[in-house]
């Protein structure tokens, strides 16, 4: 492999880094809730996906397909593909493909992946255990599972960064892009979120209006003010929560 082969695969086997990553990097935001980046609770954030599950689910799925898919090509060994245990491969067999590293260099680096087995073996369990099935009520995520994917990913990254600055000194960076992808898949719930507050609130004004104008009704069909035993049996028949309920009474002086 020439220096130019090879640094063309190095730039195609960073793009399937970068789009596995930003796959994960969406799904985890939407499947995982972290305290410390979403102004709301686990719950709310499962209620936003399960209103909305007809575009999540299938969504959710998607991600992780991809982001399975692209890092099963990190470790193709089909030797037309540029995938890292090739580039390694190659590396180590040509010594001029990453100037002044030795070969026991490389093998340094390739130990942590010459378990491929295992490695696609964690990536069919994550897959096989439907990490990304996304609904009203959620099974909880394994996160220790998560955590190994987490792991692997670094070393994806390590290993990528060590190949590309041995060969030409040059490192890439992902963190500025996630940070963005994150950020976006953030805002994006938290819109949902609100928007969703908003028809509520629309709902319960509503629903307060139905019943006042029923009671005005009422009222001026019998001739006569309900008093508050009826007015209230009358509020109770709609099904109006606490604070609707206290909101009609409060217009109608009863608390």
């Amino acid at each position: 492999m020439t220096r130019a082969e090879f640094r063309k695969r190095l730039g195609q086997l960073q793009e399937v880094i970068t789009r596995g990553l930003t796959y994960y990097a969406v799904w985890k935001n939407l499947r995982l809730h972290d305290e410390g980046k979403a102004s709301w609770s686990l719950e709310e954030q499962n209620q936003v996906l399960g209103r909305f599950r007809g575009f999540f689910t299938p969504a959710g799925f998607a991600l992780l397909d991809m982001t399975l898919m692209q890092f099963a090509k990190v470790f193709d060994t089909d030797p037309k593909t540029a995938s890292l245990l090739n580039l390694l491969g190659a590396a180590r067999q040509d010594a001029s493909l990453v100037s002044g590293h030795t070969s026991a260099e490389v093998d340094a680096v390739s130990r942590q992946f010459r378990q491929s087995k295992r490695i696609r073996t964690a990536l069919e369990r994550m897959r096989n255990q439907q990490l990304a099935h996304v609904d009203a009520d959620p099974a909880p995520v394994d996160r220790l599972l998560t955590a190994e994917f987490d792991g692997l990913v670094e070393h994806v990254e390590s290993a990528f960064n060590w190949l590309s600055r041995a060969h030409d000194g040059r490192l890439f960076s992902w963190e500025q892009s996630l940070r963005d992808v994150e950020r976006h898949t953030t805002d994006v719930l938290g819109i949902l979120r609100e928007e969703m507050e908003r028809k509520q609130k629309e709902h319960q004004e509503e629903m307060v209006r139905i019943v006042l104008e029923a009671i005005r009704s009422r009222e001026m069909l019998l001739g006569w003010p309900l008093d508050k035993e009826e007015m209230r049996s009358l509020i109770q028949s709609y099904g109006l929560t606490e604070e609707q309920m206290h909101r009609i009474e409060e217009e109608r002086g009863l608390s």
